[in-house]
């Protein structure tokens, strides 16, 4: 029987969808759900710009995609197509919604065309202090070709005429400015606090910016294009690379538009007068929508001050390993292995191991993998001022880390200027691997401290983001994680471990050999289960895997939280669910019964073919008993949820997974909290 698989792609829109149902959910407080609308912009854009730019290529290769084991990519560009349609009528109902309970609480967005008499002079005054210097039209002239326009800035397409109707009418371009606020408060006048979108500031001025021609009267719509935005790189690790890679950055700005978005009151013969300049004549990748776009810029909505309409905010869940300063933490992580689970618990103790090591004079080493950096980030600081301290500090540091590539190169430079030894990046692979191995002379030995993560080392994102570190002082997991340091620095020598297991060299073995183990289990009448949370599930061979162990009646729990290509019967032995709430799922648990003695191991990976075949992954054992149970514990909340958990069955209709009648509501984000205070007794 042929196994179904459904494309990643709508799989992801599937995942996008749910972001977009917390920003419908009234429920959810008012800001959060701005800030929801705002990251479901930022995705789509992120999609079109990668997923949607390779389906194109795909189904660019006539017959040719039939050998990679997906899904029709044309079938599946027009499948995109309309899940994005739909979605677009569902964001502007949502946002409607938005801007009503923002006027029911005091806040009031409002065009130009509705500003207060008694605030047109500071208008006109802020926009020609603040805005103008920054705005430089581009006029279209009938014979020209329009230049390149940028990726993702939005543009005000302006046509200039006489009311009169006299003479021939001017059309031009206006490039909105990334760099300046996209919302101004305006001076509150009363109770009511008006706020304008940047575009309706340019509106406002539009007479200015043309003061020199004899026109009246202007009309504008917003228009924004969306490139392919893959890099093209091949794999030459030379110094040069740097080139290489800052060139393709700057040919981001001038890929393929595979997105066009445009006021849907756009009228034709003027949006055909600029799809014509851009060669966009014809293209499939038209999207009418409404007056304003880049809503990614949501995230940035002002919140004057109304914290009583955001989720409050928790103190951090203490780890009482690490509660005693005057010790610190080698000595705590000496006792036993520390896990800490953010954003419930700080990350600002990573921080913290990293400040000690710099200064600690018994740390010979720090070894350190980097993908993304907080803008400022102290672990960047704490390892710069460790290599000022005389430590020899190791960063691998990954370049094609996609939209930190040029973050990446300037963390770099830096860390050579303070005498951090770098590499850029593994020939051939993408080192995706959260790992940091220090390594402190003890009593005349060299002992290893390893932390190893499910996320990046990322103060930022970490207040949102729901991970794992483990910290972990057993000497045969810091043998590998200098096995694996070793393996970057010498990547032709296949690493030797025997705690981890890393990607792309047994990442695969590793899987199928716990899914037959558990599948003999059952046959033998032992208890078996597998039991998997992920971000991303999307890899055919692992799919095929899954279903031969529910055909073989081992039980299968699975959250996922992004795209999921598995299809299963409803109902059947493969039960599947997405967590969408206040924090951004994030980690990578992996749980097998092994006939009643259960392993858990904590990963990098998700299940996509990138993961397994062309990255550095790693998978790492959870051997402390306690750790291991509260582990299992987290699970089997998550699992629980019957509030925020949306079912993934076989059509993707993300219908919530409800409470029995008399049963108990668990909202896991909030539950694994509560769990984690008592657990640790605060």
């Amino acid at each position: 029987m042929e196994i179904e698989f459904r494309s990643k792609e709508t799989s992801w829109l599937s995942f996008n969808a749910r972001v977009l149902q917390e920003a419908a959910d009234p429920s959810v407080p008012l800001f959060d759900r701005i800030k929801f609308l705002g990251i479901y912009s930022s995705n789509l854009d992120e999609f079109f710009r990668v997923r949607v730019a390779t389906l194109k290529r795909l189904a660019s290769l006539g017959d040719g995609w039939k050998r990679l084991d997906i899904p029709d990519p044309n079938l599946t560009l027009k499948t995109v197509r309309d899940l994005v349609s739909n979605q677009g009528e569902d964001f502007n109902r949502a946002y409607d919604r938005v801007r009503a309970d923002l006027e029911k609480n005091g806040i009031r967005l409002i065009r130009e065309t509705e500003v207060p008499a008694m605030l047109r002079d500071y208008l006109r005054d802020y926009f020609r202090r603040e805005v103008s210097p920054h705005i430089f039209p581009i006029i279209l002239k009938a014979t020209a070709k329009l230049p390149k326009l940028k990726d993702l800035p939005m543009y005000l397409a302006v046509k200039a005429s006489r009311a009169s109707g006299a003479g021939r009418p001017m059309h031009a371009l206006i490039e909105i400015p990334q760099h300046l606020p996209r919302f101004i408060p305006l001076p509150k006048k009363g109770e009511t606090q008006l706020v304008m979108y940047l575009d309706d500031i340019i509106r406002f001025g539009l007479d200015e910016v043309f003061a020199t021609f004899p026109y009246d009267r202007y009309e504008s719509y917003a228009i924004k294009f969306t490139r392919d935005s893959e890099l093209a790189l091949d794999d030459d690790f030379t110094e040069s690379f740097y080139e290489k890679l800052a060139d393709s950055i700057k040919a981001r700005e001038e890929g393929l538009p595979v997105r066009a978005n445009f006021d849907q009151d756009f009228p034709k013969a003027f949006l055909h007068l600029i799809l014509r300049k851009l060669d966009l004549v014809g293209t499939d990748g038209l999207y009418p929508g409404a007056r304003y776009h880049n809503r990614r810029d949501l995230l940035g909505f002002p919140d004057f001050g109304k914290s009583e309409l955001k989720y409050a905010k928790s103190a951090p869940v203490p780890v009482p390993a690490f509660a005693k300063r005057q010790t610190g933490m080698f000595a705590a992580i000496r006792k036993r292995d520390v896990l800490v689970h953010v954003p419930y618990q700080s990350f600002r103790h990573l921080i913290t191991f990293l400040q000690e090591a710099s200064i600690d004079p018994l740390v010979q080493s720090i070894s350190m993998t980097q993908y993304r950096l907080a803008k400022g980030s102290c672990v960047a600081k704490a390892l710069q001022a460790a290599a000022r301290n005389g430590k020899q500090v190791f960063v691998l540091v990954e370049p094609q880390a996609r939209f930190d590539e040029e973050a990446n190169i300037k963390w770099a430079g830096r860390y050579r200027d303070a005498g951090v030894q770098v590499q850029l990046g593994v020939q051939g692979l993408k080192v995706h691997s959260k790992l940091i191995h220090i390594v402190r002379r003890e009593s005349g030995r060299d002992r290893s401290y390893t932390m190893l993560g499910t996320g990046n080392f990322n103060e930022d994102t970490a207040s949102i983001f729901a991970d794992h570190m483990l910290f972990t002082y057993h000497q045969g997991i810091g043998d590998d994680a200098a096995e694996v340091f070793r393996f970057f620095r010498q990547s032709y020598l296949k690493p030797k471990l025997d705690h981890l297991r890393i990607a792309p060299f047994d990442l695969r073995h590793f899987l199928r050999e716990k899914i037959e183990r558990e599948i003999a289990h059952r046959a033998e009448g032992r208890p078996s289960g597998i039991s998997v949370k992920l971000n991303n599930f999307s890899d055919p061979a692992t799919n095929a895997l899954f279903h031969r162990a529910a055909a073989a009646g081992v039980g299968v729990r699975l959250i996922v939280r992004s795209m999921y290509s598995l299809v299963a019967a409803d109902g059947g032995p493969i039960e599947a669910v997405s967590i969408v709430d206040k924090y951004l799922e994030h980690s990578r648990m992996l749980i097998f019964a092994n006939g009643g003695e259960p392993e858990v191991f904590l990963s990098s990976a998700d299940f996509m073919p990138r993961n397994f075949d062309t990255r550095v992954e790693t998978i790492f054992p959870v051997y402390e008993p306690g750790l291991r149970d509260q582990l299992l514990d987290y699970f089997e909340i998550q699992w629980s949820d019957n509030t925020k958990a949306r079912v993934l069955d076989r059509n993707l209709v993300n219908g919530y997974r409800r409470a029995r009648k008399g049963a108990k509501r668990v909202r896991a984000q909030f539950a694994l909290e509560d769990y984690l205070r008592g657990t640790t007794g605060s």
